[in-house]
């Protein structure tokens, strides 16, 4: 992100530029700037959010007389995808990408939206824009040439999202991503007010959609709303000595008020009295009170969790390290992680046919092995650090990988059980580098095994719903930190080079991502080079056919383990 410094200035302009990139589409000469304009602004409210999210949350109650309903309207929308993204933890990144989603809602009839608010009736032109919008805008983003992906595909299903979010009927919404920008949508239409239209206050409308909703992801959500909406209360009302006041922030003893005399911000008082806020709208175009007051040195910074991985990723890349010739290192590095102690216990009766317990950490370590060891070690504090990055689909990942974990010993099962760990640690670590690097690209749908004419061989990606890793990023990070690992290599070959060129261990990974793929997603017809390659590769392993391992495969189910 650039360089960012908060203030009244800042945050005014959030307004000034939204409603101006709500005008583009009515200029089609802009239409190219399109994209640089909604990137730019949706940067400016994730940075605004990460440092000012009480002066965003006040707004949530605010209606800026100066501006119209669609830019109210499109403001909500997009600090509530903030808030939302902030709450579950996601990275700036991918929150921009949303927040780019929620401009682009009404970026096709902004007239016609404040229009229908006022309540005036659309000709029938009118009314065919407002319901083809998002088509509209997709059309739009098209023509300035903005890269295909997430950003379409929410587009393509908001209405939907928006209608089948609530109802009476449990309809399965798979799309996690939509789901945050519905409820984002949901909750701004039901708060920004409309003459002659019920405006609800944030509170109502959380509790509203929380009945309504079958959905647990979006229930997960809302609750982890209410909850950052409870610990910055900017916005809220309470009643001080008989004075209206508004609710500047919370403090560590009580709170910061400012006190409000026909809407406007009148005086600052810093109290220890514990109040219940209450929330209702306030139309208002005083300055001070939008924007300016927001910035006092007595507002206490946001809260940072900031979680410190530089240990654990000197382990990862010292476990890596060829001069790792001794069990005695490998205590000593891996010292400060007791999840890794409970993984080895677990690792050492997989690997010896007696099932015996180990009584030490050394002990675990000698019936592993030294090479094992190493990248077991390795694959624990990378799933350690992958439980700890945030997504929408965090849940269907952590399935994928246990999902691979149980297909690989399934395959292992009949021959060469000691290459469990050499097979499945390249695919943890190529996890986590999806997560952090690809964030914005993994969908819950599987890609379909099925080749095209192209030269390589199914990626990874393909398992969560896109094409290809990026070649530059994932060779640097595997070099940076498993240069001298052998199976991590293989899996970079994997990924870069040509069917033709690839090694007898590379093709066996590339095997287990077609089972993976085959065996996951939809049922789809293999091509002739990769039917050929799961013959040889599971004839290698034992297995007679493809039908005979996807029958075990089953048949194990998630207690298989190696032999």
């Amino acid at each position: 992100m650039s360089e960012f410094k908060p203030s009244p200035a800042h945050l005014k302009r959030l307004f000034e530029h939204t409603h101006q990139a709500l005008r583009l589409y009515y200029n089609k000469q802009k239409w190219p700037a399109i994209y640089p304009t909604l990137s730019q602004l949706a940067e400016r409210f994730v940075q605004s959010y990460h440092h000012q999210p009480n002066a965003l949350h006040a707004h949530l109650q605010f209606y800026a007389s100066d501006h119209g309903y669609a830019t109210n309207l499109t403001v909500n929308q997009c600090i509530l995808v903030c808030a939302f993204c902030s709450a579950n933890g996601y990275d700036e990144d991918f929150t921009e990408e949303l927040v780019i989603a929620a401009l682009s809602d009404h970026l096709c009839c902004s007239n016609e939206t404040n229009k229908a608010a006022r309540g005036e009736v659309l000709s029938a032109q009118e009314t065919k824009l407002v319901k083809l919008r998002h088509q509209f805008a997709i059309t739009m983003l098209d023509t300035a040439n903005v890269p295909q992906g997430q950003l379409q595909r929410i587009l393509s299903r908001l209405d939907k999202y928006t209608t089948a979010i609530t109802g009476n009927k449990s309809i399965p919404l798979y799309d996690n991503t939509s789901i945050l920008v519905t409820l984002a949508k949901r909750i701004a239409k039901a708060i920004t007010p409309r003459p002659k239209i019920k405006t609800f206050t944030i509170v109502q409308a959380l509790k509203s959609l929380y009945l309504g909703t079958y959905n647990e992801f979006a229930q997960l959500s809302l609750l982890a709303l209410a909850r950052q909406i409870t610990i910055y209360p900017g916005g809220s009302l309470v009643n001080y000595k008989g004075q209206h006041a508004l609710v500047l922030c919370a403090t560590h003893d009580g709170f910061l008020l400012v006190l409000l005399d026909n809407n406007n911000a009148v005086g600052m008082i810093k109290t220890s009295k514990r109040f219940i806020p209450h929330y209702r709208p306030i139309s208002t175009s005083d300055r001070k009170l939008l924007f300016s007051i927001w910035f006092n040195e007595q507002i206490p910074k946001p809260i940072r969790t900031h979680q410190n991985h530089d240990a654990i990723w000197q382990a990862i890349s010292n476990l890596g390290q060829q001069q790792f010739l001794e069990f005695k290192a490998i205590e000593k590095t891996i010292k400060p992680f007791s999840q890794i102690t409970y993984a080895l216990q677990q690792a050492a009766r997989q690997y010896n046919r007696q099932g015996q317990k180990a009584s030490t950490v050394r002990h675990c370590l000698t019936m592993v092995g030294l090479d094992t060891a190493g990248l077991l070690c390795q694959r624990v504090l990378l799933e350690t650090l992958i439980s700890q990055l945030r997504h929408p689909f965090a849940g269907d990942i952590w399935h994928k990988y246990n999902y691979l974990n149980k297909l690989i010993m399934t395959l292992l099962s009949n021959e060469h059980s000691e290459q469990f760990e050499h097979f499945l640690s390249p695919f943890t670590a190529a996890i986590y580098f999806i997560l952090a690097k690809h964030s914005c690209a993994i969908r819950r749908l599987v890609k379909g095994s099925t080749e095209e004419l192209n030269d390589k061989s199914i990626s990874i990606a393909h398992l969560f719903g896109f094409d290809r890793l990026d070649e530059i990023q994932f060779s640097e990070f595997t070099n940076r930190y498993f240069a001298n690992s052998p199976s991590h290599q293989v899996f970079l070959e994997t990924e870069k080079a040509e069917k033709s060129t690839l090694s007898n261990t590379a093709r066996t990974l590339v095997a287990i991502k077609l089972l993976a793929t085959y065996t996951l997603g939809e049922t789809q017809a293999l091509s002739a080079w990769q039917t050929q390659l799961l013959n040889e590769v599971l004839k290698e392993f034992q297995w007679l056919s493809l039908e005979q391992f996807c029958d075990a495969f089953i048949a194990h189910g998630p207690s298989c383990s190696i032999d």
